[in-house]
C-alpha cells in the first residue's frame, strides 16, 4: 500500500509542477493520500520492529525523530531549491523523493500478513466494531482527540500572538517554529527512556503538558523569553506524545487492526484539528491570549480526566 501511494504521491506533485492550475485538487488529494500513508506507516511499524530486534517504543521514537528533522530541513530545503532553481524543478524534486521512498520501501521486503476474513466478516461494520468496543482504545482516542483540538485553537492564535499581542515579526515567528520543531527533536531522542514502560501515562501525561504549557502562555506575563521556553517544552511534550500514543494503540489493538486502529484515530484527531482552527478564529486577532487560556485548560483536562477515565485510578501500576 505505501509503496502505491508514494507513486500517486510522486505523480500529483509533477501535475502540480507542471499545471500550476491543478494545484488546490493537487493539494486536496495529497491530503488523502497523506492520510493513506500514515496509516500505512502506523501499520508497518510494528513490522519494522519485529525485523530490526527492537522495542515499538524505540521504532516509533526513531520515526518521530525523522520527522522532527523534516520539520526543521524540510522548509528550509524547499525555500532554498525554491530560489535557486525556481518552483517547478523544486517540486520535481520532491516528487523525485517520494519515488526514492517507493524504491526503499519495496527494496525492504517488509509486508504486513493480511488479515483473514470468514464470509459473516467481510462487512465493514464487522471489520470495525472490535475497535469500537475496545474501551481503552476509544477513551484514549476520544480524549486525546480533545487534545488535538486544544493545541488546533492555539495555533490558529500563534501567528496573532506573535503580530499582534508581542508586537514582533517574521524573525520572531520563524525562531519560535525553530524552537518547537528543536523541542520535538529533543523529545524524539529521549521518548523512550522517558516512557519506559508507562505508555498510557506518557500519552495522557504529556497531553496534560502541552495544556499547561498553553496555560502558560496565557497567564503568565507575555513575553518572548517566556514564550520561548513554553514552546520547547510544548515540543518535547508534542514529541513524546506521539510516540507514546502510537505506541499504546499498537499495543492495545493485534497487528491485524493497527491499520484500521490508525484509520480511526485519525479520522477523529483530524476532525477535532478542524473544528479546533474554526473555534480558534473567535478569539483573533486580538485575543490570543484567550486563546491559549482556552486551549490549555481544554489539553490539561483531556490529559488528566482521561488518565483517569483510560486507567480507571491516577496510578499507572495497569497500564
Amino acid at each position: 500500500m505505501l509503496v502505491v501511494v508514494s507513486a500517486l504521491q510522486a505523480g500529483v506533485i509533477v501535475l502540480i509542477a507542471y499545471y500550476p492550475l491543478f494545484t488546490l485538487a493537487g493539494a486536496a488529494l495529497l491530503s488523502v493520500l497523506f492520510t493513506i500513508a500514515s496509516a500505512a506507516t502506523f501499520a508497518l511499524i510494528p513490522v519494522l520492529a519485529a525485523t530490526l530486534g527492537m522495542t515499538l517504543a524505540r521504532a516509533n521514537s526513531l520515526l518521530e525523530m525523522v520527522r522532527s528533522l523534516g520539520m526543521l530541513a524540510g522548509p528550509v530545503a524547499g525555500g532554498v531549491l525554491a530560489g535557486w532553481i525556481g518552483s517547478t524543478d523544486a517540486l520535481l524534486i520532491d516528487a523525485a523523493s517520494f519515488v526514492v521512498l517507493l524504491v526503499i520501501v519495496a527494496a525492504s521486503g517488509l509486508h504486513r500478513k493480511p488479515q483473514e476474513h470468514t464470509e459473516e466478516e467481510r462487512t465493514l461494520l464487522a471489520d470495525y466494531r472490535p475497535l469500537l468496543h475496545n474501551r481503552r482504545v476509544m477513551v484514549a482516542t476520544g480524549a486525546l482527540s480533545l487534545e488535538v483540538f486544544a493545541t488546533a485553537i492555539a495555533d490558529v492564535a500563534f501567528v496573532f500572538l506573535i503580530t499582534v499581542t508581542l508586537a514582533s515579526g517574521p524573525t520572531a515567528f520563524g525562531v519560535l517554529t525553530a524552537l518547537w520543531a528543536g523541542g520535538m527533536l529533543i523529545g524524539a531522542a529521549v521518548a523512550e527512556r522517558i516512557m519506559g514502560e508507562r505508555v498510557g501515562l506518557a500519552a495522557f501525561g504529556t497531553a496534560s503538558l502541552m495544556g499547561a504549557t498553553m496555560l502558560l502562555i496565557g497567564l503568565a506575563p507575555i513575553g518572548l523569553a517566556m514564550v520561548a521556553i513554553a514552546f520547547v517544552a510544548g515540543g518535547g511534550a508534542n514529541s513524546i506524545h506521539n510516540v507514546a500514543v502510537r505506541t499504546l494503540l499498537q499495543s492495545e489493538t493485534p497487528p491485524a487492526d493497527h491499520g484500521k486502529v490508525a484509520a480511526i484515530y485519525g479520522s477523529v484527531t483530524r476532525t477535532a484539528a478542524i473544528c479546533g482552527y474554526v473555534a480558534g478564529g473567535f478569539f483573533v486577532p486580538h485575543d490570543a491570549t484567550t486563546a491559549y487560556l482556552v486551549g490549555g485548560l481544554l489539553g490539561l483536562g483531556a490529559g488528566l480526566i482521561g488518565w483517569r477515565i483510560f486507567n480507571g485510578r491516577w496510578s499507572a501500576s495497569n497500564d
